[in-house]
């Protein structure tokens, strides 16, 4: 074959098989027929570099480097990075998810890359802290808390949701946990994480109220502060049918995030009696949703467990009903919140630094040659 690619076809049938996507789909998603499709996966022809790059970066979500490597490559699964999870529930994550967790691993291999294998920060945050069942909460979230020097009257004047997001992202990847964002289509989960010592990610499903994504947030890290990648499920129902061990992981790293956020000493010192119009003005003191003022009440004994799995299923409606379709948008403003502020500095100074060539700079922005420009025009102004 004349200008073939020298791809390793059993590489190209793994990428495949190991997303569960058929050859029809593939062929619709790449646009090309299935004989295509069949006759790179035989040898009997290749994709170009164009196809196999759109392969690689927008279907299989791995690095184009393994379509040529002489073996498939041993990787961790979800089954690996989610082994906390029963299987039965790992086994039925959909594909959307399974994409977008091949997506977090090749920004760790992007960051590895880019890093020459460094750590961003050393030591970073999970190497300092960790959290297990037997963990003093209150001591560990005030310590990191501190670590990440944001106070509680910095908190008390920020002025919006996106603000708080975007200050807490900062305070994160400041400490070597990068955030990542994408819209899941699937409003069943928050967002999940992938462990690793040297880049530990947390991936945030943007389609969610700025509110639950600050949640999801410090729940991951809770997660990662155990050395384990976990999934934030949107629903409870889900980890009700989890063993004990798991529900109390879960409630941990739960009461971690709550605690860091609206710490209970603070909380006491509000004193405010439970209505309505006071979780809703505490919810907007503290920029966190009204579930974490709510978690409050409870844990200070003015609510039963009744009143919050009410007031929760009636918050719920009501955002179901007046939820916005978050489609659209400007393109680059949406890739910049996906990528975030220090992932995108890195990658341009490496480029700047004429250690990586336009195409690389592409390819981990995963935008478009032709759109560089206008993309470091909205990032950088």
């Amino acid at each position: 074959m004349k200008d073939a690619l020298p791809i390793n076809i059993e590489v190209l049938i793994w990428a495949r098989e190991s997303l569960g996507l058929t050859i029809e789909e593939v062929s619709l998603k790449i646009k090309r027929t299935e004989k295509e499709i069949k006759e790179w996966e035989s040898g009997k022809s290749s994709p170009t570099y164009p196809q196999l790059e759109k392969l690689a970066y927008n279907i299989y979500k791995r690095p184009i480097a393994v379509f040529f490597f002489p073996n498939i490559p041993h990787e961790e699964t979800p089954k690996t990075d989610f082994r906390t999870l029963p299987e039965a529930i790992v086994d039925k994550l959909p594909v959307e998810l399974i994409k977008l967790y091949r997506k977090a691993k090749v920004f760790q291999f992007n960051l590895a890359e880019l890093l020459e294998d460094l750590k961003p920060i050393s030591p970073n945050l999970i190497d300092n802290y960790s959290l297990s069942n037997t963990s003093e909460i209150n001591s560990l979230a005030k310590a990191i808390r501190s670590e990440i020097g944001i106070k509680i009257e910095d908190q008390f004047s920020w002025q919006s949701l996106d603000f708080a997001f975007k200050k807490w992202r900062n305070a994160f990847e400041s400490k070597g946990i990068f955030v990542f964002k994408d819209a899941f289509y699937n409003d069943d989960y928050s967002g999940f994480c992938v462990y690793d010592e040297s880049y530990p990610i947390i991936y945030i499903n943007n389609s969610m109220p700025s509110s639950r994504q600050i949640f999801t947030l410090f729940h991951e890290l809770g997660h990662l502060l155990y050395h384990l990648g976990g999934i934030d499920f949107r629903d409870n129902r889900i980890i009700e049918r989890t063993s004990r061990k798991y529900q109390l992981y879960e409630r941990n790293c739960n009461k971690f995030a709550n605690e860091i956020l609206v710490p209970l000493d603070v909380f006491r010192l509000q004193d405010l009696p439970v209505s309505e119009k006071n979780i809703k003005g505490l919810a907007d003191k503290f920029s966190v949703s009204r579930e974490v003022i709510l978690r409050n009440y409870l844990e200070t004994g003015l609510i039963d467990n009744d009143y919050y799995k009410k007031m929760v299923k009636k918050w719920a409606k009501e955002a179901e009903k007046s939820r916005k379709d978050l489609k659209g948008g400007n393109y680059y403003y949406n890739q910049i919140a996906y990528l975030g502020n220090t992932y995108i500095d890195l990658v341009f100074r490496k480029y700047y630094q004429n250690r990586i060539t336009i195409e690389n700079l592409s390819n981990y922005l995963n935008i478009k040659e032709s759109n560089i420009s206008s993309f470091e025009h909205y990032a950088f102004g």
